[in-house]
């Protein structure tokens, strides 16, 4: 149900639509969804108050960030990321180290295999008549395999020089810097969007405030309106206006709740724990804001992070270039064989030095050049593209900062000057110079002027968070704080 509140004759618009409006933004940059209309509440006075979760940790805004720093789920995905891409440096490495292996084998034959050279000479000189004079000297029979043999080998081999050792190392370091920047920046956005849900929930806060102190007016006019309507001072109509207003405030409480409940909800999804703000009177942080003079922007760690990137590409472009360098090994092995043989011991060894060099290996060397280069110029154009975004968000985050500081002002003396105007009002209607419909405008405006003052002081500390986000110094402003806990 909803009414036309005149002022001077001027129609304005229902105070529901008004306020809906007013809402709109303050969620927006909480990034949280518009809260859906709800149904009328009950007509007993206080069902529509702010949800007071007793269970939930109480924290600052410094706290929370702190908190999500440590514990948030998006921080610890992208710090293992940033693990994973740290592997590549010792994968890198492995270009250099050596490699051990040691095999061994049992051989069970059904009959032995041996070479007997008494047995030869003399079928041989049974032939030919050609006996040794000295049988002596024929060698005992030589067993080369046994029906039981023991067989094991260890090799070690040693790269003395390999272009993937030589070359791959860097661009492996820089892409494990890049994806650890990248996970810092991650970090900066998810303490950035901690940061506008805390103080979305402290705006709507505020808000409910002003909501319920409008209730209570409504309340007290609709009281009032009843009395007179009692000794016929008046008509059902301003009873009728005056329980209009008081079930659009709680209307707006409800609206106010919900919103309340998932921005509450959003906030511990962030925090990695179910968190509530600390009063409106507590300390925030102190941002650390550069000068622009420093080109904060370009510290930034997705800056930082693009810069990193291109200097791994181009390490694997160099790679490719001289990656036809000959490969060296150096190679050692032991052998043991449980048959002696020919050799009369059961361990030997074998040292040797081994190099390799490709001529063609199919065009995949050139294939891989092409397709390194091309990466390469993605990434400077992702660079500058980086450079330049980072330096557009400061330029806008400076720019929303000032305009959030002039709105405040603003609408601060708003809110001053529609709180005297209620009272001139209010005491003209005692002294009946006054309509009911003057005092009910006065009302309106009133909370119209608090809700927006609220809505401002969200909004600015929200653009301060943002500024510092935009020179990369929000984890900085928590670390620097930290020690005066």
């Amino acid at each position: 149900m909803f009414i036309r509140i005149a002022a001077a004759g001027s129609a304005r618009r229902p105070l529901s639509l008004v306020l809906l409006a007013a809402l709109s933004p303050l969620g927006a940059l909480a990034q949280a969804p518009a809260a859906t209309p709800q149904p009328a509440p009950s007509t007993q006075p206080g069902l529509a108050a702010a949800p007071a979760p007793g269970t939930l940790r109480t924290v600052t805004l410094q706290e929370a960030l702190s908190l999500a720093a440590k514990q948030s789920p998006d921080v610890a995905s992208a710090r293992a990321q940033a693990a994973v891409a740290a592997a590549g440096v010792r994968r890198a490495w492995t270009a250099w180290q050596p490699e051990l292996t040691v095999s061994a084998q049992y051989v069970r034959s059904s009959a032995e295999a041996q070479l007997d050279l008494g047995q030869f000479v003399g079928l041989v000189g049974g032939v030919f008549n050609l006996l040794p004079q000295n049988p002596q000297l024929i060698p005992e029979p030589v067993v080369i395999t046994a029906k039981d043999s023991r067989y094991a080998t260890a090799q070690i081999s040693q790269p003395l020089f390999t272009p993937a050792g030589v070359f791959l190392i860097g661009p492996a370091k820089a892409g494990a810097e890049a994806a650890e920047l990248g996970a810092l920046e991650a970090r900066e956005q998810v303490l950035l969007a901690v940061a506008r849900t805390y103080l979305g929930l402290q705006g709507i806060t505020q808000m409910m405030d002003a909501a319920r102190e409008a209730e209570s007016v409504a309340l007290q006019r609709e009281g009032e309106a009843r009395a007179q309507l009692d000794v016929g001072m008046t008509v059902e109509a301003a009873l009728l206006r005056a329980q209009t207003e008081t079930a659009q405030a709680r209307v707006q409480l409800a609206q106010l709740s919900g919103q309340y409940a998932q921005l509450l909800a959003m906030l511990g999804a962030l925090v990695g724990e179910p968190v509530q703000p600390a009063p409106l009177d507590a300390p925030g942080p102190r941002w650390d804001i550069p000068s622009e003079d420093t080109s904060p922007w370009e510290n930034t760690y997705a800056v930082r992070s693009a810069a990193k990137v291109v200097q791994a590409n181009e390490g694997k472009v160099t790679y490719d270039r001289f990656s036809w360098l000959p490969s060296l090994v150096a190679q050692a092995r032991g052998i043991y064989n449980s048959n002696s043989g020919f050799t009369g011991t059961n361990t030997t060894y074998e040292l040797s030095v081994a190099a390799s060099m490709p001529l063609y290996d199919r065009g995949q060397r050139y294939a891989a050049l092409h397709e390194d280069r091309a990466r390469l110029e993605q990434a400077k154009a992702q660079y500058e593209s980086s450079r330049a975004k980072a330096h557009a968000n400061w330029v806008a985050a400076k720019a929303n900062l000032e305009a959030a500081q002039a709105a405040l002002t603003q609408a601060e003396a708003q809110a001053q000057l529609a709180a005297r105007v209620q009272q001139q009002v209010a005491a003209a209607f005692k002294a009946g110079m006054s309509t009911s419909l003057e005092m009910s405008d006065a009302d309106t405006r009133r909370f119209l002027a608090a809700s927006a003052a609220a809505q401002a002081r969200a909004t600015l500390e929200i653009r301060r968070a943002e500024l510092a986000a935009a020179g990369g110094r929000i984890a900085a402003s928590i670390e620097q704080q930290q020690p005066q806990q």
